[in-house]
């Protein structure tokens, strides 16, 4: 064969795929035309960041904007001339070695649907939220940016302009000394302080109100106790409305009010008391009905979401997703105000239904099996879709659909060039009983390239996090690249829906109440014994791995069961009350799942805990974590690590520990830090379930490093040698 034609051979997944796959983010169609506008994410290396750009299709598909780095959520203007959007834009440069740089604030740009220069709409010192709304005029845009009781009196733009220089320079230097004394010492005084990566600050969302040819900035709220998050305009733009925990409530409250606000400041609740994990709603085009979802409040976390619709008229609401036994999201209002389309859970895969509201009859719209859809858009006169979906070789296609002929149209698919060239490997679904015949279990089976069932392989078990999250055989680009990564490396890869996850009706949702770890991990170890039976894996060479809630399922599935060769445990939960008592608001998940707190039965909740059976822990264990992570923070990693090693001083441990990444290292943490956690994952399962391949990865890597010591010692020579010439 000649070395042109062997440049062609299809090539496995790699680790350096992660900087060339693509995925899409958001879809939105451009009013009165049949556009498509979408955003793609990409992780790049030469900074070790990421982008996002809006690109459009227009016949094909064409980027719209630089993304530099990073524009997102889009919103049309009426008459579908003009595209705002929020960006972080910034010069992309490395930071200069001690001079500690503030990063740029997000603010909302308009660009013209034709092309040509994004144009700063706000110019907000603490940036703006993502929840914006065109008025219906499009004259108007309003947003929320968050102000502390300081900010709230503090000059308006308009106002510093006639103030002198000295004395602007002078205020804004005891504005950054107020900010620092906060910092140190840090004062708690709520429930609930930190989330993600930071610590809340004192700010509150606040309404504003730009004017699109004057950029004046009217606020409508000065609240230091409501904290505004999401924002849309009434019908006659003489108001807003947007959402507030229910006042006295707490920071761990579930109940929410949805508020009328007026130009003079005046808020009137329109809806009270309103149960739900989050205060995500949608008013009617024509400003009659909202649309929330919401949450079952004696069931808590067990209990599946639904939608309810307020008439703001009768003040009438009704549930009209009961007859779904699944959780449904991403509501959409037809332009009409007839219908409502959302995304429900199902078996693997997520499919657009639709509600006419007049009859309340539920529709199934889009339901194509081969592909999860995770996002869509409704064109204004209700007659195509716009979509982007996981598909199980390529985790980001782009979709236009007709809802009249049910015809399907692929119009991108990023990803194509890229995985046209590599070979991957192929995913079985499989069927099976589960712990006690309680449940149907779905899995997936996904074999190495070049799979021969006649040879023995060693298998990867991985496991979500949740517990009511599910997996499908159609996954994103952190997923998608992992398992791939992992088959390419030789591994037969099994993943699988135990009981406690979504998809699959609500008794199955709460399948693992006041007992994660014993149902929910025998569904999936009986899984495995279904792969094994196959006949092509080694029983001696299996490896099993996860996070967050994986984690926890990883630390106590090897406390309580020797099948594995080895263990790296992610992002864990490892001893309950430390968890419940350093996370953020996921503390609820132990009040609602166990129905006790540590302050009310330690003991029981003690022995649901991972770390209550590192006595029996014989499986070498890799502990991946990272310092701030803030939803399941570190302590319990620290707990479950010491506990090992001083019950078991002998057995192979690592703890690896990623200082500023937190709990999303996996998805959108540092690239190069998401590239040495899968190389840790396949090192360490290798060393115990490919030791051959290990050991000669070891010699390789131990061979260039004495190359690369060899020519720094002979340049190190050669300049020693002109120096003395």
């Amino acid at each position: 064969m000649s070395k042109k034609e062997n440049s062609k051979e299809k090539q496995k997944i790699c680790l350096d795929d992660l900087f060339q796959l693509k995925q899409i983010v958001d879809t939105k169609i451009r009013p009165k035309s049949d556009e498509v506008y979408y955003v793609i994410n990409q992780a790049i290396r030469d900074d070790n960041g990421y982008r996002n750009s809006i690109w459009r299709h227009r016949e094909q598909p064409q980027q719209f904007t630089q993304g530099l780095p990073s524009d997102f959520s889009m919103k049309w203007s009426p008459d579908g001339k003009t595209l705002a959007f929020v960006s972080v834009r910034t010069v992309l440069k490395k930071p200069t070695p001690g001079k500690p740089t503030e990063p740029p604030k997000p603010q909302i740009y308009l660009m013209p649907f034709d092309g040509g220069e994004a144009i700063q709409l706000t110019k907000m010192s603490n940036g703006i939220m993502p929840s914006f709304d065109w008025s219906k005029d499009g004259k108007k845009i309003v947003f929320i940016s968050r102000l502390n009781k300081e900010e709230l009196v503090e000059p308006t733009p308009e106002e510093l302009k006639l103030i002198e220089p000295d004395d602007t320079a002078l205020l804004q230097m005891g504005k950054k000394k107020a900010e620092e004394k906060k910092k140190e010492p840090r004062i708690i005084t709520r429930e609930v302080y930190r989330s993600g990566t930071s610590y809340f600050d004192d700010r509150k969302g606040q309404i504003h109100i730009i004017d699109i040819e004057t950029k004046k900035v009217e606020r409508w709220t000065n609240s230091t106790t409501d904290d505004y998050t999401t924002v849309e305009f009434g019908p006659d733009d003489s108001f807003v409305i947007s959402a507030r925990q229910k006042p006295g409530t707490g920071d761990e409250s579930r109940i929410w009010d949805f508020v009328k606000i007026t130009p003079d400041e005046e808020v009137m609740p329109l809806i009270q008391d309103h149960y739900a994990w989050g205060a995500s709603f949608k008013l009617s085009p024509d400003g009659k009905y909202l649309a929330a979802e919401i949450g079952n409040e004696d069931m808590g976390s067990l209990g599946q979401s639904n939608f309810c619709i307020y008439n703001l008229e009768t003040k009438e609401s009704r549930i009209i997703t009961e007859d779904i036994d699944n959780n449904v999201l991403s509501p959409k209002w037809t332009k009409d105000s007839k219908y409502l389309y959302f995304l429900v859970f199902e078996n693997g895969i997520a499919i657009i239904w639709r509600c006419e509201i007049a009859s309340g009859e539920l529709e199934k719209i889009v339901d194509v099996g081969d592909k999860l859809i995770y996002g869509f858009d409704i064109s204004e006169d209700n007659e195509w879709l716009a979509y982007p979906a996981f598909y199980v070789n390529d985790p980001s296609k782009l979709f236009k659909y007709n809802i009249t002929s049910k015809k399907e149209e692929l119009l991108h698919a990023p990803n194509k060039d890229l995985l046209d060239g590599k070979k991957l490997g192929e995913t079985l679904e499989i069927w099976y009983d589960g712990h006690n015949n309680d449940f149907k279990i779905q899995g997936w089976v996904l074999t190495p390239p070049d799979f021969d069932s006649e040879k023995k392989y060693p298998l990867a078990l991985n496991m979500h996090g949740g517990p009511h999250v599910m997996w499908s055989n159609h996954q994103s680009i952190p997923m998608f690249h992992e398992f791939q990564l992992l088959a390419a490396e030789g591994y037969v890869v099994f993943y699988c829906n135990p009981r406690g996850s979504n998809g699959y009706g609500q008794a199955f949702y709460k399948g693992a109440e006041k007992a994660w770890g014993d149902d929910d991990s025998q569904d999936i170890l009986l899984g495995v014994d279904q792969v094994v039976k196959r006949g092509y894996i080694d029983e001696k060479r299996m490896g099993l791995t996860g996070g967050s809630y994986g984690g926890f399922l990883t630390a106590w599935i090897v406390g309580h069961d020797d099948r594995f060769a080895a263990a790296v445990s992610q992002r864990g939960v490892y001893f309950i009350s430390s968890f419940w008592a350093t996370t953020d608001g996921a503390r609820i998940l132990i009040d609602d799942e166990f129905g006790v707190t540590p302050l009310e039965d330690s003991a029981f909740l003690w022995e649901r805990s991972p770390a209550a059976y590192a006595k029996n822990i014989k499986t070498p264990l890799c502990i991946i974590h990272s310092e701030t992570d803030y939803r399941a923070p570190i302590p319990d990693a620290e707990m479950l690590y010491t506990a090992v090693k001083r019950l078991n001083p002998t057995l192979d441990l690592e703890l690896v520990r990623y200082p500023g990444e937190g709990h999303e290292l996996s998805r959108s943490g540092q690239p190069n830090r998401r590239l040495d956690r899968l190389q840790r994952i396949v090192d360490w399962f290798d060393k115990y379930c490919q030791p051959k391949k290990y050991k000669d990865k070891q010699k390789q890597a131990e061979k260039i490093k004495k190359i690369k010591a060899d020519y720094k010692k002979k340049v190190s020579e050669k300049i020693k040698e002109l120096k003395e010439k």
